[in-house]
């Protein structure tokens, strides 16, 4: 979860007379790094890709959870290939399968575009608004990281991505 988003749900319990306060522990683990820890912890790999959900835009008229090409499921196939050579998670539609000229394949075009920009704080705080309590640094480095992972999962389609400067 974002941090803004969590700062804002916490002062919503606030605001209606809670005294807890929601932390994210894996804010600053890529969804590979989550993903690793899940698998050495003892979750079965089977359960990490057949009984979890990442997708954006699941799809309601098939048996699949995942549509395969939305932000969401790109960022999970980057993290559970990350850890694993595969990832058997059954995708509505297989994104590098499709031709770049369908707009299934638009979030993996804008997604391939944006690793090769440089990426920093400013680019961190101009998405969403950053809680003022919250370390930019770190931040940073797991977006940076999460990058890397989003690099590989390319270049093991056979799209490598030219290098960002920066």
């Amino acid at each position: 979860m974002h941090p803004y988003t969590l700062s804002l749900f916490n002062q919503l319990i606030r605001v209606l007379g809670g005294f807890v306060t929601v932390v994210n522990p894996y804010l600053h683990l890529t969804k590979g790094e989550v993903c690793r820890r899940a698998l050495e912890a003892g979750l079965p790999s089977a359960t990490l890709t057949q009984a979890t959900v990442s997708c954006g835009h699941p799809p309601r008229d098939r048996p699949e959870l995942h549509c395969g090409h939305c932000y969401p499921c790109l960022v999970r196939r980057s993290g559970i290939l990350a850890t694993s050579s595969s990832d058997d998670t059954p995708y509505g539609k297989d994104v590098w399968a499709i031709g770049d000229d369908l707009a299934a394949s638009a979030d993996r075009r804008a997604l391939r575009r944006w690793l090769t920009y440089p990426f920093g704080v400013r680019d961190l705080i101009t998405d969403m608004p950053v809680p003022d309590t919250a370390d930019l640094a770190p931040l940073v480095d797991v977006v940076r990281r999460g990058r890397v992972e989003l690099e590989n999962m390319f270049r093991q389609h056979g799209q490598p991505v030219a290098q960002a400067k920066g």
